[in-house]
């Protein structure tokens, strides 16, 4: 639980003067009241909301593990923008896949561009660059932040060693790096950053904090921060007051549970730490979302996903909206130290697209044409029990057969796989889950896009009953997205690939049906093209907030295009 602020929240000190407005924050004299509701309160205080400090001995509502919460105090219409900020720190994930880890092609250290190990650097740290003059080299917020810290560094060794160049060059840690190095330039903010929940108690021990030891604060502390301690003995002056281990992990555990994903236009995913945002709550249904301005610092903004009643909390998800419930438990009880109790994840049906369902064998083999589902989904032991026969099977058994099937399409996904086997897998898998499984979704949206793109697949070339059954699947699609995002603000690039790929199969469909003069086609022919057109209308609207991404762009574009194509056929 957050206890009440007594210290000033501007520079620290015991102080008793509260702020009018919230009463969350305390100041020391009017003076650093105005210097603070500039630099940050303004975004924070006198909004259609107010941050309730949860009292101990209250009575929680929703989950008890919540301390403060955002509460609407007058309703809020959708797109409300609730409040906008500049991050503490921006910088490379801290948590890189292995693949990441291993690549030639990297984010320059100046603006997160893409470039190539070994072609341009930074003169003065020698990190890769993507041009000797990038302007974010020079930057106070983008790399000189950490430059003259990586300036100690000795290097890869040797030189012709691959593998000495990608353990040298350790991008997941330099957020960790550029968090440490703020108290350089602004030690209150460094302090404010470093009251931000990392639950370092609860993660010793687990393979996060021993990963996060061996990739991250070793390799800081050998290759950078113990030669700068060396330098400051020897000079008898102090560049980082604060720069031990514990403040390493403690760093870790707030990039782990606090930082949030930025998606630049170049297709690259950087991270990003922002004060005010990670303090909205988690819900599996929510309803605020947020944007980031790529060309304005990464500035973020937090707007109302759908219209918000007096007295609702002020929610976002910190999971993807298509994993199933065990997914997302699971991920928020180990990344995020807490438990969802929403009514998605006490729904076994969630809200009815049977997005976690298993098919049930029946008795003695022979299909009931039931589906398994969790008996208590909010516990992760629960046996699962069939909607239609009296056959249940233990929680151990639905987790051997998930992992397993999860491996094969983690397999699927990662290699090429042809759309015949594709195909073969989606066949395979339905003999086993539910057709709407969140696994299945994710082959099948994948699958919808092979159909029409791939060589000897192109949408003239498909077989009418590959047609129809692509127009049959983004229309299943549909509907799951519809009732897990129903005001499209979590899904946006997700559903606008559904419907663009929808309408291409039925333009295609309808011009067969030209082309074959059957008889009694022409009502069924403007029923598709009205149906495309509405696809495309949809496309365009939930593309509205994805305009700051490259693939947001791209797919607005041929949405607009295929539109005055099919309004010139109707018209015609």
């Amino acid at each position: 639980m957050d206890c009440q602020p007594t210290k000033c929240a501007l520079c620290g000190v015991p102080s008793g003067l509260k702020c009018a407005g919230c009463k969350l924050v305390v100041y020391c004299s009017p003076e650093h009241q105005k210097k603070h509701w500039r630099k940050q309160h303004k975004n924070e205080c006198a909004k259609p909301y107010e941050i309730v400090q949860q009292n101990e001995n209250a009575k929680l509502s929703r989950n008890e593990e919540i301390g403060r919460f955002f509460l609407a105090t007058e309703r809020i219409p959708k797109d409300t923008i609730l409040f906008t900020e500049a991050p503490m720190a921006i910088g490379p994930k801290w948590n890189l896949a292995e693949y990441e880890q291993r690549s030639m092609t990297v984010p320059c250290v100046g603006c997160f561009a893409d470039c190539q190990l070994g072609l341009h650097r930074c003169e003065a740290c020698h990190w890769p660059a993507c041009k000797p003059d990038c302007p974010g080299l020079e930057n106070a917020n983008l790399h000189a932040l950490e430059c003259g810290i990586l300036r100690f560094g000795a290097g890869p060794k040797p030189k012709d060693d691959p593998e000495a160049v990608f353990d040298y060059y350790r991008y997941d840690a330099l957020l960790v790096l550029k968090c440490l190095a703020l108290q350089i330039r602004n030690r209150q903010l460094f302090d404010q950053m470093m009251q931000l929940e990392s639950h370092y108690e609860a993660r010793k021990g687990t393979p996060f904090y021993k990963e996060a030891d061996e990739r991250t604060v070793q390799y800081l502390l050998k290759n950078f921060l113990n030669p700068l301690k060396k330098m400051e003995e020897q000079q008898g002056k102090t560049v980082l007051p604060v720069c031990d281990a514990k403040t390493l992990h403690k760093i870790s555990g707030i990039l782990e549970v606090n930082a949030m994903v930025i998606p630049l236009s170049n297709g690259r995913e950087i991270c990003g730490l922002y004060p005010i945002g990670c303090m909205l709550e988690h819900c599996c249904m929510p309803n605020c979302f947020y944007t980031f301005n790529c060309t304005k610092g990464m500035k973020l903004t937090f707007k109302a996903g759908r219209d918000i009643e007096k007295g609702e909390h002020l929610a976002t998800t910190y999971t993807h909206s298509l994993w199933g419930t065990q997914q997302r438990r699971e991920h928020l009880k180990t990344n995020k130290y807490f438990s969802c109790t929403c009514a998605r994840c006490a729904d076994p049906t969630e809200l009815g697209t049977y997005l976690s369902a298993l098919k049930c064998m029946g008795i003695d083999g022979n299909s009931c044409g039931g589906y398994q589902l969790p008996i208590d989904p909010l516990k992760e032991t629960s046996d699962w029990k069939c909607n239609q026969c009296p056959v249940q099977i233990e929680a151990d058994q639905v987790n051997f057969l998930l992992s397993k099937i999860g491996e094969e399409v983690d397999d699927a996904m990662e290699r090429k796989t042809s759309v015949k086997q594709l195909e073969d897998l989606i066949s395979k898998l339905l003999t086993f889950l539910h057709p709407n499984h969140h696994f299945l979704l994710q082959l099948k949206h994948t699958l919808i896009q092979m159909y029409g793109h791939f060589k000897g697949y192109a949408t003239n070339q498909l077989s009418d009953r590959i047609l129809a059954e692509k127009v049959d699947i983004c229309r299943q699609m549909t509907k799951v997205i519809e009732t897990l995002d129903p005001d499209s603000f979590r899904l946006s690039l997700y559903a606008a690939v559904v419907f663009f790929e929808q309408q291409s199969a039925l333009i295609e469909i309808n011009e067969r049906k030209i082309r074959s003069g059957a008889p009694g086609s022409d009502e069924s022919v403007q029923k598709n093209y009205n149906e495309a057109l509405h696809c495309l209308m949809k496309g365009k609207k939930v593309l509205v907030n994805e305009m700051g991404t490259q693939q947001g762009k791209i797919l607005l574009e041929k949405i607009e295009k295929a539109t005055e194509e099919v309004e010139t056929i109707i018209m015609v």
